[in-house]
């Protein structure tokens, strides 16, 4: 696992460096697609004023990740990982202990864990 998150952690810096257009600390919701409180995104399909855009495959857990990820570094940067769930969880302690990411509550960090290994773990489809 530690090689892994080696890898990770150069371009997590350098992604550290790569605006992203929002102020620092605020992140907007959208409003589409919208997720419901299980979890489902409510839209099919995605829109053209959507916050994350066509690469963000549809799914529970989409909004959340994406603002997470979203408020500090590009969201170009989660795509291109392809990490194991683990790898994921484990670059996920580095950024609280080592970049000053907040502590997820447990359920929070649960369905972030499941949408990354969904979507972009290391089977994913670079377009």
């Amino acid at each position: 696992m530690l090689f892994s998150i080696t890898r990770a952690l150069p371009v997590l810096a350098l992604a550290l460096l790569i605006p992203t257009g929002s102020s620092a600390g605020t992140i907007e919701p959208s409003s589409a697609p919208t997720q419901t409180a299980a979890g489902e995104t409510s839209a099919t399909k995605i829109d053209e004023d959507d916050d994350f855009g066509p690469d963000w495959p549809l799914g529970p857990g989409r909004d959340d990740t994406g603002y997470l990820c979203g408020a500090c570094h590009s969201l170009a940067i989660v795509k291109q990982q392809g990490l194991k769930r683990d790898d994921w969880d484990e670059l996920l302690d580095w950024m609280v202990e080592e970049q000053g990411m907040d502590e997820l509550e447990a359920a929070d960090r649960e369905i972030i864990l499941d949408y990354l290994e969904t979507n972009f773990n290391v089977d994913r489809k670079l377009k």
